[in-house]
């Protein structure tokens, strides 16, 4: 599918839907870009040292060798603060082969709505140390996920973590399918969340584009 994504912008959230309550506005200026090309993805770089890709290869040793085709299929997405990147996430649309739920966690996920129509594996997140703070996540969280639906269909959202990490998740909509330990005794989970349960949890309920930051 083609990502027509708005590359740079800040979102001021007014609007709401029913039964949700007002989104607050993050303070300071968060943007996200959409990081289309390698040359692109060098500015996460830094960041991406940080990710726990370990355990993801210790389930499936072939992962490493999908990460550049991951990128290539996903939605790579930075987002910044005061033009420096705090936080990156991937996303990658089901139906290629190249999850983890398709390849590691099949026998929980194939048949059911988390490999459905219009699902996602959301992967590769990561803030740096400096801001891995508990209200800064959410609102990074929330400003990626608006501009994904803005240019993205999506009913189901899937990812692998550490179990211990999966409390969590469950703050942002995602609840645990199942868990299994890698080769090194590492306690691993699929979880999976609709996208009206994550946008819920993250109060994404209304959005008002304002100008694009230079």
């Amino acid at each position: 599918m083609e990502f027509n994504a708005n590359l740079s912008r800040t979102v001021f959230p007014h609007g709401h839907f029913p039964g949700l309550p007002p989104v607050v506005p993050p303070t300071g200026d968060l943007s996200v870009q959409v990081l289309r090309t390698p040359a692109d993805r060098l500015l996460i770089a830094p960041l991406r040292q940080y990710a726990d890709c370990g355990s993801e290869y210790e389930l499936d040793p072939g992962m490493a060798a999908l990460e550049q085709k991951k990128d290539a299929l996903g939605v790579v997405m930075a987002v910044m603060q005061e033009n420096l990147p705090i936080a990156t996430l991937r996303l990658i649309p089901s139906g290629h082969g190249v999850t983890l739920t398709e390849r590691y966690w099949g026998h929980l996920a194939t048949g059911t709505a988390i490999l459905g129509s219009n699902s996602w594996e959301v992967g590769r997140l990561v803030m740096a140390p400096e801001n891995r703070r508990a209200d800064l996540l959410p609102r990074c969280l929330a400003l990626a996920l608006t501009e994904f639906l803005d240019h993205a269909d999506v009913e189901q959202f899937h990812a692998s973590c550490l179990t211990r990490m999966t409390r969590l998740y469950r703050r942002f909509g995602f609840s645990t399918v199942g868990t299994s330990n890698s080769g090194s005794g590492k306690e691993c989970a699929l979880i999976h969340g609709s996208v009206e349960s994550v946008a819920r949890a993250l109060k994404v309920a209304g959005q008002q584009q304002v100008p694009v930051l230079q």
